[in-house]
């Protein structure tokens, strides 16, 4: 196994914390009071993605941001992504038809990653950009893992550490209902998490993830005479080995949703993966 070079890792953490807040600076204190780093070690850091152009500093308030030599990484990324280019004209459809913001994601290195994004953010929605990451921990992540085994459910289950028997099956339970039909829907949670994917500063998305009232948030079953205030509705887009290579999720859901428009939304986000997977020859395992 090669060795850690901590230099590297430091350096991605510092490029994984702005990208969570596009359009925020951050000073060198605030970047080693969130990283827990040593300021002479995270100068040095800065200084160097600076001089490459992947930070900009601004020289009065001594922040940072993403920098310029970021675009070109991130579009030649996107060329061998064949499948968020196949995605994009779907998502602006949805965005401009159901009136709603839509993201793709995927999971890399054991995160949800945000890829792209259609639709205007609202002003106090959800500020969710590509390059924001996420934790893959329950209750985030059921469509990257409703259609997996056991070897892949239980250990996702087993990153909320000691739970009780009840709300593992809970969770069981929620994964089983986002298989059977075809789409995940989050409820709007508590406001701890809201405020994370608003960009508040306040706590992490990782602690704020840990902190929700997770039985409050999958919902298992829809009734189509109750209203609900949704987080989300995600939908999976199968890859030509029949695993989940991208999530298309409906969000930006403004005041109270009835859950025949749940429905409603869900199957036209279902065209739109489906067609997505189709397009890039993956396999459906449905």
């Amino acid at each position: 196994m090669p060795r850690r070079a901590p230099a590297v890792e430091r350096s991605i953490a510092v490029l994984n914390l702005l990208a969570q807040h596009p359009g925020e600076r951050y000073t060198l204190s605030e970047i080693a009071r969130d990283l827990s780093l040593n300021k002479a070690t995270l100068h040095a850091i800065l200084w160097a993605l600076s001089e490459a152009g992947y930070l900009v500093r601004d020289p009065e308030e001594k922040s940072y941001a993403l920098g310029p030599a970021l675009v070109a990484v991130g579009n030649a990324a996107l060329s061998s992504f064949s499948a968020v280019e196949v995605a994009r004209p779907h998502m602006d459809a949805l965005a401009e038809e159901l009136d709603l913001d839509v993201i793709a994601s995927t999971v890399i290195h054991g995160e949800i990653v945000i890829v792209a994004r259609a639709g205007t953010p609202r002003p106090f929605g959800i500020v969710l950009q590509p390059g924001q990451r996420l934790p893959l921990i329950p209750p985030l992540g059921g469509v990257f893992v409703a259609w997996s085994g056991p070897d892949e459910i239980e250990p996702w289950i087993g990153k909320l550490g000691r739970i009780s028997e009840d709300t593992r099956k809970r969770f069981r339970r929620a994964i089983a209902a986002v298989k059977e039909r075809g789409y995940s829907v989050g409820l709007e949670g508590d406001a701890q998490l809201l405020q994370a994917l608003r960009g508040d500063r306040g706590q992490t998305l990782e602690e704020a993830v840990k902190g929700l009232r997770r039985e409050e948030y999958a919902l298992i079953e829809i009734d189509r005479k109750a209203t609900y205030r949704l987080n989300h509705v995600g939908s999976p887009v199968f890859g030509p080995d029949g695993r989940v290579a991208l999530g298309l999720f409906l969000i930006g859901f403004q005041g109270p949703v009835p859950g025949r428009d749940v429905e409603r939304q869900a199957e036209q986000l279902m065209k739109a993966s489906s067609a997505v997977t189709a397009a890039i020859h993956g396999r459906d395992p449905r």
